[in-house]
This record gives structure tokens, sequence and C-alpha cells, in this order.
């Protein structure tokens, strides 16, 4: 049996002790999570996450070859290299750099889930990659939706109802789905909004964005095509996981384990031919 359970909003996380050792999908729509995935996808060596300004920049006066990103109310924070926009993320810019973030409300997600047993950062563009690591690990999940300034969006809840609609379409007839009210009905409003024919629709979750409270926001800031590319389903399939304070991809990480094992080797076999 699996328990999903939503938190409307970080501001329910009283504390980090609540998420101790437990396992969270921490959820920021628009914009950090997307943001964040499309930067790692397209290079950037990490991310750390920082919840408030001051802390983003005292990381960074520790860190080399970093740079630092974020918001504050949809805005550049100034001083910092980067907003949060999805569309500056590109290759050229981020290629093997550290990327120190501070955000509104998703870095805030972020830090206060650094307790976890497993922490994956979830978005549309990759929630297939969401559901299939959840099934994996096959135990009990906390959907953490950022939020807005401590209050519930519709954004991030329709993705948590997507994510366990998802969940109940593939799982297999040994796994059990527990849903309490929250959850299912998040599940039902997703079914309602983003849905059609039982598959998500990239149409349907722009839709629902531009009648959001924060998708309104970012429009009227200038950034509608920012919805449009997070309205994107499963366009960048990878698995950003935060652990010891760090975001990276699933994927790098096992590259990175798999050529330390390799170096490992290699060092043990040249120490046993200098030792015959």
């Amino acid at each position: 049996m699996i328990k999903i359970s939503i938190f409307l909003s970080h501001s329910l996380v009283a504390e980090d002790l609540l998420l101790k050792d437990k396992n969270a999908v921490v959820i920021d729509v628009l914009r950090a999570g997307s943001t964040m995935t499309v930067a790692l996808s397209n290079g950037a060596k990490e991310v750390i996450p920082a919840e408030n300004v001051t802390k983003a920049a005292k990381i960074n006066r520790g860190s080399s070859n970093s740079m630092l990103c974020g918001e504050r109310n949809g805005k550049l924070v100034v001083g910092f290299d980067f907003g949060n926009s999805p569309l500056e993320f590109t290759q050229e810019k981020v290629k093997g750099k550290t990327l120190i973030f501070s955000t509104t409300n998703g870095t805030v997600s972020i830090v206060k889930s650094r307790l976890t047993k497993n922490c994956v950062i979830g978005s549309f563009l990759n929630i297939s990659k969401i559901v299939e690591y959840i099934l994996s690990v096959n135990q009990d999940f906390y959907l953490l939706c950022a939020g807005k300034l401590n209050n519930f969006c519709i954004e991030d809840f329709v993705f948590a109802g997507a994510v366990i609609k998802e969940i109940l379409k593939v799982k297999s007839d040994n796994i059990n789905i527990e849903l309490n009210d929250p959850e299912y009905t998040a599940l039902k409003l997703a079914e309602l909004l983003v849905y059609k024919n039982d598959e998500l629709s990239s149409d349907l979750i722009l839709d629902m964005f531009k009648i959001s409270e924060h998708g309104k926001f970012l429009i009227s800031l200038g950034f509608e095509k920012d919805l449009e590319i997070c309205s994107r389903i499963n366009t960048y399939p990878f698995l950003p996981i935060f652990s010891k304070d760090i975001i990276k991809l699933k994927e790098q990480i096992e590259l990175e384990t798999s050529q330390r094992m390799g170096m490992k080797k290699i060092n043990l076999s040249g120490k046993n031919s200098n030792d015959k």
C-alpha cells in the first residue's frame, strides 16, 4: 500500500523534522521546478537552493564557477545573473555551471525537504519520470506544493492530481494506492482541467495556467512564453534529485558514480600490478 499525501503549501511544513526520513516530490510548476529541470537538462552541473537572497549570496562567495539565480515577486533579484525564466537557462549559458537558486516559493519548499530520505523535483516537463520514480520506490510519498506566498495555488495542486492520475494508470496489480480527501480532490480537479480522453493535454495545462492567479501575474510581467514552456509534457524527461543540499539529475549522479567506480578499478589494478 502506497499512501500519497499532499501539502497544499510549504507553509504547512512547520518544521523540517516533519519530513525527516520521508519521501517527497517538491512541486513548483510556475516556475522554479520547471526552470531547474531545464537548466540541469541543458548541462548545468548542479543547483544549490537557498531559502533567501542573503543565504544565496553567502553560498556564492564560497563557490567557484557559480551563478546566482532567482527572483522575488517574479522579478530578477538585483545583482543576480539570472532570474527564474526557463528561457534564460540555455546550454551555452549554464553548461558546467553551479547555479545557486533562491525563489519566492520553490526553493523555500526544497530547503524544507532537506531531511527527507528521497526528494525529487517535479513538473509537467518530467511528470512520467516522477511517476516512474514513485512506483520504483514503492513507499509512501508526500507531494509538497510550493504554493504562492504561503497559500494554495491551483497549478501545483493540479499537478499533484495529475501525478496521482498517472500513478493509477500505470501501477501494477500488486501496488495499492491510498488516497484521502485532499488527494482525491486533486485527482478529480486534474481530470476536469488538464485531461482530454484520459490523456494529459498541454493545451489544457496552458489554459489552466492562464486562469491561475500566478499565471496571470506572470503574464502581467511579460512572462507569457514561460507558461507555454512549463505546460509541455515530458519534454525534459530527467529526474532532478535533491540530496545533501544539492540538486542534480539522477542520470548525472549515476554517470559520476560509474566514472568513480571506473577510476577506483583502475587505481586498484595499478596498485596490484606494482605489488607483483
